[in-house]
């Protein structure tokens, strides 16, 4: 997109968003709009930052806002706007764990050609995924200890979010009765998932393995919101660049035990340094130190996490056979990612020995 189509285009949103808030604010007043921008492209929503400005007749107003607009082609991990809407709605009405606040909701296409949701806009800093942060930015640019501090208040913040009980979060699984497990998890998230972007095809290494850790499922010591895309470019630091300002990206969050993104955060850490031929940086946890902590934070032993970690690697390695399948310019990949496969094998290896 030429510069001249993203000033139109933001002036188009400008012009539709404006009319549509305003019709949503008491005393229905004129709402100007300004600073609006695409920063990035999601691949599964659009993201426009914006400010609104209007009069109250008591004082101006004004309100940093961000529109979460749905994708109108398919979409990774079946993700979906409303269901992040609803899904960080219940997080802030039964917690305080830090997420931006939602304003608004729109199902009607026709105002700014699909879905969306408004929330308000949170500053802060968040770890760059390219280049990786093991490589450079300014979380690289932190001191060792500052690091650490960092990764662990990330983690401090999603034991919150597991803490809420599972059943404010009802309407992701209306028929269950019973706290969701490995096998829910498996069953509900990673089967129907690895179902939708095989499209059909066969992957055997990724279907035995989904089977062999079904087979194997631990019981679940704890049950709640599986945030099911935890990592630190997913959670938006302060100025200081060591405390939490905001978790977000919710559009896949379904339930299950904790250890899911628990493991998951640890293994895009891998996979952001290894997979790019990048060295790990100094400072982050991993293996039985990171394990360690992670019982200190949730007050339990979690002896089956090599468990977890092979659930994320197969996930990730599923995410890989469409290649998010958003934009065809992206192309798929012609066969399974080698590494992938082997850091697959390397966790199920592991876990299969422990036993």
């Amino acid at each position: 997109m030429t510069q001249t189509d993203s000033n139109a285009a933001m002036e188009d949103f400008a012009g539709r968003i404006g009319p549509w808030l305003s019709a949503r604010l008491p005393g229905l007043p004129k709402v100007s709009i300004s600073d609006a921008s695409e920063p990035a492209q999601g691949f599964s929503s659009r993201t426009i930052l914006f400010t609104a400005r209007w009069d109250t007749g008591e004082g101006a107003q004004a309100r940093r806002l961000v529109a979460r607009i749905q994708r109108d082609v398919a979409v990774p991990m079946l993700a979906d706007v409303f269901h992040q809407y609803r899904v960080m709605r219940a997080i802030a009405a039964h917690s305080a764990v830090r997420v931006p606040k939602i304003d608004f909701a729109e199902s009607d296409p026709t105002v700014l050609g699909a879905p969306f949701f408004l929330m308000d806009r949170v500053d802060g800093r968040v770890p760059p995924d390219f280049p990786s942060y093991h490589q450079q930015g300014w979380f690289a640019d932190l001191t060792t200890a500052e690091r650490t501090r960092a990764w662990w208040n990330g983690i401090e913040e999603m034991a919150r979010l597991h803490r809420i009980d599972w059943r404010n979060f009802g309407f992701l699984a209306p028929q269950q009765e019973t706290a969701p497990d490995a096998v829910f998890y498996l069953d509900r998230f990673v089967g129907n998932w690895f179902d939708w972007a095989r499209d059909g095809r066969a992957f055997p290494v990724i279907a035995e393995a989904l089977a062999t850790l079904r087979a194997a499922a631990p019981p679940a010591d704890q049950s709640g919101l599986v945030w099911n895309d935890a990592r630190l470019g997913n959670t938006m630091y302060d100025a200081a660049g060591t405390g939490v300002a905001a978790l977000f990206d919710f559009e896949v969050a379904t339930l299950g035990p904790p250890e899911v993104d628990l493991a998951h955060w640890v293994y895009l850490d891998e996979v952001f340094s290894e997979n790019f031929g990048v060295p790990r940086i100094d400072g982050l946890p991993r293996g039985a130190e990171a394990v360690a902590g992670f019982e200190r934070i949730y007050g339990r032993p979690m002896p089956r996490f090599s468990y977890y970690m092979a659930v994320a690697a197969l996930k990730i390695l599923i995410l890989s056979v469409r290649n998010y399948g958003n934009d065809k310019d992206m192309g798929a990949p012609a066969a399974l990612p080698d590494f992938l496969v082997r850091r697959l094998e390397h966790y199920l290896g592991e876990f299969m020995a422990g036993r």
